[in-house]
């Protein structure tokens, strides 16, 4: 074996190792900084309260706090290109943190909103961000595994998050409360340190195969000066890799806007596959996100009791997390295509929502609750994987930093849409396939996408054999 191919091995993602580590540090970041949001109205109502405000600013607060956490994604690209993921994962888990300790020294809703959501939001944003470009760092064959496996430990706190916060409510209050969720998310910064950058453990990379002979020629093949760049600018004796090179030496040359498309990686957005990968899940996302919110109010709405309600939600957690921690182990296995995995399973989902409307008896209600849980951790698992999926992993956290700002242009967009639909019907039920719809769009645009493939391949067949027997 020649020591090329020996750094190409080892410059491979391990699929174990170290990586399992980076698994345990993924969880403990998204498991610190995000298992707090369903206790959000829980945590803050008695503060609310006293400032003398409605229910409406619970949801801007959180509105302001997803969009930033989603807007954080145009940093993301710039800020990994110059730090490590390890640097951008901690320098994130301290804002948030800081975010959280300051909060509860809150009197006023412009306070809560600059320290909560903005701050909160930024370092969650790159924090967890960080942590899904280090899982694909060091997965590759594995890596469904390892986000199903990092998101199920945060899908198993929010069962039991609520309970801890009303408990301690009870004996601290609200701001005795939000400083120990604050000392609670400092465990970010230990699950941001156990993201070690491959490269350190990594050779020299790797240089490309070449013959001896072509070592030899290229040994008498000096750098020119300028002068003799410019005299043979026309490259008639340059190869392509040595042009690039004398361009490289004169950046200033480029243009603001060149700098700007190779600093953000802006060329993704002529790439069709990526855009309709990352606004298909966007569509999935806000769906979800929406159903999330209602599914309590529509359960109630059908005249279940509040622990009725607590029941079907704690059910529906317990088959997400089961989808979340045994499917991708079996779909790592057979390799199946993580894209098509959530095109089949998003569709389901959607269908099983719809079916879910319709009902008014408590046991069929149950029992699609339980399949729509166990569909919604086998979609969500993948949501992320088919951006990084569709891309190289050096483009990866430019891709999945767009993603982020997609999925916050069509929340800001999309869910105000839904609440008026909901508001002018005055039906949980039509909101409900009004989100299906949603998830149905993505599904038909994904089925023309595949089906225009499998043409396009099938064409260049036929051409292929006619050549062939035209030969």
């Amino acid at each position: 074996m020649t020591e090329n191919k020996k750094n190409d091995i080892k410059q491979q993602a391990p699929d174990g190792g170290w990586g399992w580590f980076v698994c345990l540090g993924s969880s403990l970041i998204t498991l610190s900084l995000r298992s707090l949001d369903p206790s959000f109205g829980l945590l803050f109502k008695d503060l609310l309260e006293n400032l003398n405000v409605d229910s409406t600013w619970t949801s801007i607060i959180m509105s302001v706090l997803d969009a930033i956490v989603n807007f954080s994604g145009f940093l993301i690209g710039p800020l990994l290109k110059k730090y490590s993921y390890r640097q951008v994962a901690f320098f994130g888990s301290l804002l948030s943190c800081s975010g959280l300790i300051i909060t509860s020294q809150a009197n006023s809703i412009p306070y809560i909103i600059c320290s909560y959501s903005v701050l909160g939001g930024l370092g969650t944003g790159l924090a967890m961000a960080s942590s899904f470009v280090a899982l694909n760092t060091f997965f590759d064959k594995k890596r469904g595994q390892a986000v199903g496996f990092s998101m199920a430990g945060n899908a198993l706190a929010m069962m039991f998050i609520p309970l801890l916060v009303h408990m301690l409510l009870d004996i601290y209050g609200f701001r005795g409360t939000i400083l120990i969720a604050g000392g609670w998310a400092l465990h970010s910064l230990v699950g941001s340190c156990l993201l070690r950058p491959l490269e350190a453990q990594s050779p020299a990379p790797s240089v490309e195969k070449k013959s001896n002979e072509e070592r030899e020629n290229e040994a008498l093949l000096m750098k020119p000066n300028p002068t003799e760049a410019r005299r043979m600018s026309n490259g008639s004796m340059w190869t392509k890799d040595q042009i690039a090179d004398i361009e490289t030496l004169s950046p200033q040359k480029k243009s603001f806007m060149k700098k700007l498309q190779t600093y953000f990686d802006l060329d993704l957005l002529k790439n069709s596959i990526y855009l309709n990968v990352a606004l298909g899940c966007s569509f999935f996302y806000v769906a979800e996100s929406n159903f999330k919110l209602m599914t309590p109010f529509f359960l109630s709405d059908l005249g279940l009791k509040q622990a009725e309600v607590a029941f079907c939600l704690s059910l529906t957690a317990f088959t997400d997390i089961l989808a979340r921690l045994l499917l991708p182990t079996l779909f790592d296995k057979f390799g199946w295509k993580k894209r098509i995995i959530f095109w089949i399973s998003s569709f389901l989902v959607g269908i099983t929502r719809s079916i879910l409307a319709e009902q008014s008896e408590k046991t069929p209600l149950i029992v699609t609750l339980v399949i729509a849980g166990f569909l919604r951790g086998a979609t969500l698992v993948n949501l992320n994987l088919c951006i990084s999926e569709c891309c190289t992993l050096k483009k990866l956290p430019s891709a999945f930093g767009m993603f982020m700002v997609f999925k916050g242009l069509c929340v800001i967009i999309m869910s105000p849409l839904i609440g008026y639909i909901r508001d002018v019907s005055g039906s949980y039920k039509i909101c409900l396939h009004v989100m299906t719809a949603m998830i149905l769009v993505t599904s038909i645009v994904w089925s023309i996408e595949f089906l225009y493939r499998v043409f396009c391949r099938q064409l260049a067949i036929v051409k292929k054999l006619q050549q062939n027997a035209a030969e």
